[in-house]
């Protein structure tokens, strides 16, 4: 009994409870997802999936040049790719960020 955990949404009646194995997700699907899926691969993620760093975090970074600028997100684009990579090669069929 002590594994069961009870969540609680406003609305809805008592009869529209259930008990169910496993996790629920509760996930907005965008437009042109499937709503349900079966037998699926799911990754959970909790990782930044922006590499522009400098203008999302307001990142202060003194350059000599503009060059230095743009190897700086160029290293920040790889850095992201690699990321990808790594994410792909798990071949999740559902994948879940923050």
């Amino acid at each position: 009994m002590e594994l069961i955990q009870v969540i609680k949404k406003a609305g809805g009646q008592l009869c529209d409870s259930f008990l169910t194995e496993g996790l629920i997700l509760e996930k907005e699907i965008t437009v042109g997802c499937p709503t349900r899926m079966e037998n699926c691969k799911i990754m959970v993620a909790n990782t930044p999936m922006d590499y522009d760093k400098i203008k999302i975090y307001a990142i202060k970074a003194k350059v000599d040049s503009i060059d230095t600028m743009a190897e700086l997100e160029a290293a920040e684009k790889e850095k992201m790719s690699d990321k990808v990579d790594k994410i792909l090669a798990y071949q999740p069929t559902v994948f879940i960020n923050r």
